[in-house]
This record gives C-alpha cells, sequence and structure tokens, in this order.
C-alpha cells in the first residue's frame, strides 16, 4: 500500500502473518519434495493464531502425498468454522493441483472447486468484515483476493449457466458455518489504524523507492503486539444479514 503524504511515500509492509501477497494463486513447480507439518502442529499454528506459521507450512507443500494431505486438512477445518486466511490458502491449493491435473470434466476439476472456494471466502471478507472496527482491513483483504485470484474468477466466468449457478454451493457453506467462525484476526489486519500504530510506535524504516514512485519511500512494520479491534453484535450483525440478503445476485453478476 502506497501512500504519498507531502512528497513522502510511505510503504504499509505487513509481515506474511497479516498479508496476503504471501499467498499468491499462481501455480508452483513442486520439483523438491517436502512435508507438510503433522495435523497436530498445523492444528497448533491454527489455535495460536500464528498465521506466519501457516502461510509458511502450505508454502512449503512439493509432494503429492503432502498435497493431498493439505487438501484434506483445509477442507475439514474451513468446514469447522476456520477463517479467511484458510480460504486464501485452500483456493490457492486446489488450484494448483487442478491446474497440474487439467482435467476437462468440470464436476471433476479441482480449479472449479477452487473457484466456487475463492466465492467462499469473498463472501467472509464481506460478512466477517462487518465486525472490524478498522474498515480498511477487509477492504485490504478484498483487493487482495480479487487481485490474486483474478485467474480463478476468469476461469469461472468461462464455464456456463449450469455451473455458474452452482455459486448457489458457496453460499450455502457460508450460511453453514457462520454459527461456528469466531472472530477473524487475520481478516481485520493489515489496514490503515495497523499501519498508524506502527508509524506511532516508531516502526518505520527508508528504502529504496521503487522506479514508478515518487519522493521517499518509508516502510512502516505493525507493532509486535498488535491486536485487531471488533465492534459489538448489535451494531454487525443488522449489516451481516444485509449483505446476506444480496450475496447471490452479486456474486452471479461478478461472473457475467
Amino acid at each position: 500500500m502506497f501512500i504519498l503524504i507531502a512528497a513522502v511515500a510511505l510503504l504499509f509492509v505487513t509481515s506474511p502473518q497479516a498479508d496476503a501477497r504471501e499467498i499468491p494463486a499462481k501455480s508452483e513447480t513442486r520439483s523438491e519434495a517436502a512435508s507438510l507439518p503433522s495435523d497436530e502442529q498445523l492444528d497448533a499454528l491454527l489455535a495460536a493464531r500464528n498465521w506466519e506459521g501457516l502461510v509458511t507450512a502450505f508454502e512449503s507443500v512439493r509432494s503429492d502425498e503432502s498435497s493431498v494431505r493439505a487438501l484434506d486438512w483445509l477442507d475439514a477445518r474451513i468446514n469447522s468454522g476456520g477463517g479467511s486466511l484458510l480460504g486464501f490458502l485452500y483456493s490457492r491449493a486446489l488450484w494448483d493441483i487442478g491446474s497440474a491435473q487439467n482435467v476437462n470434466d468440470p464436476d471433476k476439476d479441482l480449479r472449479f472447486r477452487a473457484g466456487l472456494m475463492v466465492l467462499y471466502t469473498l463472501q467472509l471478507i464481506i460478512i466477517d468484515g462487518t465486525k472490524c472496527a478498522d474498515q480498511s482491513a477487509p477492504g485490504h483483504r478484498l483487493d487482495q483476493l480479487m487481485a490474486g485470484y483474478s485467474t480463478v474468477l476468469q476461469y469461472l466466468k468461462t464455464k456456463n449457466a449450469k455451473f455458474k449457478a452452482k455459486v448457489i454451493d458457496a453460499i450455502a457453506l457460508e450460511k453453514r458455518t457462520a454459527a461456528l467462525r469466531k472472530d477473524d484476526d487475520w481478516l481485520c489486519q493489515g489496514g490503515l489504524e495497523e499501519m498508524m500504530a506502527g508509524i506511532e510506535a516508531g516502526r518505520t524504516k527508508q528504502v529504496p523507492t521503487p522506479p514508478d514512485q515518487i519522493g521517499t519511500t518509508v516502510v512502516v512494520e505493525p507493532p509486535p503486539d498488535y491486536v485487531p479491534k471488533f465492534v459489538a453484535p448489535e451494531k454487525y450483525k443488522p449489516l451481516q444479514e444485509k449483505a446476506r440478503s444480496e450475496i447471490r445476485s452479486g456474486l452471479l453478476k461478478m461472473l457475467q
């Protein structure tokens, strides 16, 4: 994120635990065998909200055996109420494996499932994002999803109306996991409030300015003890219900 203030470009760089820029949607070469941490270790990372550790764990997956177990773990944790970061990770894993398989049957194509998971993650950002006190944070996550997973969404757009209508599957999953999902720390990080906290804590340093930018570029890192704030249920629940009432038409329009 670049903010130009009085000829000074402030670059807010969050750590991988708070930034989906570490979760690209592009396929990666799986030439090296690497083991995914055990399910128990992954559960421990999730319980500790160690988002950086989770991102690193799934980035290292290379072997077919680890890939299958990664899909199983992510699917189970999402169905039990896992947050938006898991949606980013699951979408990428499905897309990578589906692209390697290149199956023509949409019913068996993991790329189509990846698309539905992107739509599900989009819903989490919109619906659970209403809980964030700093509304620039879910807006940032939405930008990351739309930019990083544009190829997946474009793939969905190529499908016929029959398969596009299956967005209802993603909507049903959101409704099914709603009561299981907790406050999403990762979703509510990475916004302007966190950037300002970093500036106030003096966690800034000057770095070379990118060729397409002007002024002085300053990296702002969030304080290690930064904790996002959430609004009260009486404020976010009406917003969630409104979002749910509009989500199906919005998703179908997106796929036109």
